[in-house]
């Protein structure tokens, strides 16, 4: 007879079951349905945990702070250097004795300040009510530690001085009073799978990363050096602990972890861990919530015991049945479930239709645990959560019935996207080829004498933009919309097309008018996420658009007041997390309000966004990736012109 902790221990290592476990994780959606008293109404006043034993659910393994709290604030206060002391760890860290640390909190933010021997760092976190209501359940980086080269000396100083001991009280309570045997207790390990991905994750802005892994380099490595210490003592104690499942590195994507990147600094730490940890018995989880087309082969070889989270089509390319057929012979998968398919705006038949196919995709059924990716969104219909149960418990019998599977439906290639990938014709003068080779090779020093000797030579500056440098931009983008370029050679590209710009302005004639049209771009309320942003930013402005760029957490208000101000052809918003996407809709209502929705085309994007969703909240128009929202833009600049002729 099975327990839910034996069945899901058992699923994790690849041992017959006899049904799927179904495992759904709800902090994100208890946070912000109890915060905000919408809880269903015969689970009101219930804990998390104990809403899915009611259902007769598998209890999962993350949980929801009141980080409001002062006492709870403390267990997140290092979050900016990517240290917890969470329930779910280990493990206590200790600081150097000769570090002092300073708090700063003003509305929401909470900066901390590290005062070394060497120098001083400091990181900025966000968390305020309205974090909260949108079930985010740990503070946001706004500001990184590392903001320029000088920042290595002393966070690397933290890190060589810093000690790690064992705390498995802490760990052990939880067990016992909160997860008991209704679920598997995972433990935490680094967030990063390694010291230059936690460096990544939490230290650096995004997209500043990709230029620091490539100008100081050295560095970073010898930062990593200097953590690594640390990692290899949380490995000797993660294997004398309690533990029987250890999370070990988060949120792979093979745009921002990209192939090489990860086959470099990611799989050998995951091997090495995967190693160590299962020689005493205990298996190794994984966070592979992002788009992994890409990551398919060295995920599948990386060693890991367990893919969780694994978010399918069609909010990523790869299908669950091609997961399940590609992984299971070497890894357990957890998840399956894309999140927007529990939403609102998914229909019922779609909704259906998804569920009736995941049994055969699946088929038979071992090494499957069946999880919504990444996790229950705020907004997500509870009657859908019990309906998966229902029919996991009356259909996941194992073995299941092999058969083929019926993929849910992906969104149509569009015009533009198909527009994207038409090739360019090669213009026959090979006078603009070296500038070009310098925006492919992101050479944003050799640029500027090389736009200057054009100059020189009597090339026209409208001609060096145009056939030059917007010729090699978009070339690059087109690379990337096929898999064949991945985001730091295109930020590395549209840094050194920033450079030669620098050098062509005064000579571009000022006439009022852009080359391309204006566009008002911003990541919505309570996102904090932007690199996918950036890189739209970088690609619109290196093709001759004038772009203004509102940042992350932008309100609704701000929005609109910028619409009026700028006047914008076109409006973007941005948005990744599944918690945030809804407030597209609120700010597409806030420009009607002001009467401003006619002043602008309004296009959306974001990892959770179809074009359904853009349709029903009003948007005109969506694009997947950002090569293709550049085709976009030209389109709907286009369509705006033409409605005011």
């Amino acid at each position: 007879m099975y327990t839910h902790k034996s069945r899901m221990l058992a699923a994790f290592r690849g041992e017959d079951v006899d049904r799927l476990p179904y495992v759904p994780r709800l902090d994100l959606w208890y946070l912000a349905n109890s915060v905000s008293g919408t809880l269903p109404k015969q689970h009101a006043g219930r804990a998390q945990n104990d809403i899915a034993r009611a259902e007769g659910w598998t209890v999962y393994f993350r949980f929801a702070d009141n980080i409001l709290d002062p006492e709870v604030q403390k267990m997140y206060l290092h979050r900016g250097i990517g240290l917890f002391s969470t329930r779910d760890t280990l493990y206590d860290f200790v600081l150097p004795s000769d570090v002092e640390v300073k708090l700063k909190r003003t509305e929401g933010n909470i900066r901390v300040e590290y005062h070394t021997p060497v120098g001083m760092v400091s990181s900025t976190m966000y968390y305020d009510e309205s974090s909260q209501k949108l079930g985010i359940t740990s503070p946001m980086i706004v500001d990184h530690v590392i903001k320029a080269p000088e920042d290595y000396a002393p966070i690397g100083y933290l890190y060589e001085h810093m000690d790690i001991v064992p705390n498995f009280e802490r760990f052990n309570r939880w067990v016992s009073e909160e997860m008991r045997d209704d679920g598997v207790a995972v433990a935490q390990g680094f967030m990063g799978a390694s010291p230059v991905h936690q460096i990544q994750r939490d230290l650096l802005d995004p997209t500043q990363f990709y230029f620091h892994y490539t100008d100081h380099n050295a560095k970073m490595l010898e930062l990593a050096g200097k953590m690594e210490h640390l990692f290899d003592k949380m490995l000797q104690i993660l294997c004398a602990s309690p533990a029987e499942v250890i999370w070990w590195g988060a949120n792979y994507d093979d745009m921002l972890t990209y192939p090489p990147y990860f086959e470099k600094e990611i799989t050998p730490w995951v091997r090495k861990a995967s190693r160590q940890l299962g020689a005493v018995g205990k298996l190794v989880m994984c966070h592979t919530d992002g788009e992994n087309e890409g990551l398919m082969d060295l995920i599948r070889d990386s060693g890991m015991h367990i893919a969780e989270s694994i978010c399918p089509a069609p909010m990523t390319k790869i299908t669950l049945e091609e997961y399940y057929r590609r992984w299971s012979g070497h890894l357990t998968l957890c998840g399956g479930i894309p999140s927007t398919i529990l939403l609102p705006q998914t229909s019922e038949a779609d909704f259906e239709a998804y569920m009736d196919q995941l049994f055969k995709a699946v088929a038979p059924g071992k090494r499957m645990l069946v999880g919504i990716a990444d996790q229950v969104p705020p907004d997500a219909l509870f009657s859908r959560l019990q309906r998966i149960g229902e029919r996991v418990e009356r259909e996941g019998r194992l073995p299941l019935a092999t058969g083929a599977a019926r993929p849910a439906t992906a969104p149509a290639a569009s015009a533009h996207a198909t527009a994207a990938a038409k090739p360019a014709e090669t213009p026959a003068d090979e006078i603009y080829a070296q500038v070009r080779l310098d925006v492919t090779k992101g050479k944003h020093k050799d640029i500027k004498a090389h736009v200057q000797a054009l100059i020189d030579r009597g090339v026209k500056a409208e001609a060096i933009l145009d056939q030059g440098l917007i010729f090699a931009i978009s070339a690059v983008g087109r690379r990337m919309a096929t898999g064949e370029a991945f985001i730091p050679e295109v930020l590395l590209a549209a840094r050194a097309m920033t450079a030669a710009v620098e050098v062509l302005e005064p000579l571009l004639a000022v006439g009022g008018e852009t080359q391309g049209g204006k566009v008002l771009i911003g990541t919505v309320k309570g996102d904090m996420h932007d690199i996918g942003k950036n890189l739209v930013v970088t690609l619109l402005r290196g093709v001759g658009f004038e772009v203004r760029d509102l940042g992350i957490n932008v309100s609704r208000e701000a929005f609109c007041d910028a619409v009026a101000d700028f006047q914008p052809d076109v409006l973007g918003l941005s948005a990744l997390l599944t918690t945030t996407m809804v407030e597209m809709r609120e700010v597409i209502k806030a420009l009607d309000a002001r009467n401003l929705r006619g002043r602008c085309k309004i296009m959306v994007g974001g990892a959770a966004i179809t074009e359904e969703f853009a349709a029903q909240i009003g948007a005109d128009g969506f694009a997947p990736s950002a090569p293709e929202t550049v085709a976009l833009v030209k389109q709907l600049v286009a369509a705006s012109a033409a409605s005011q002729t």
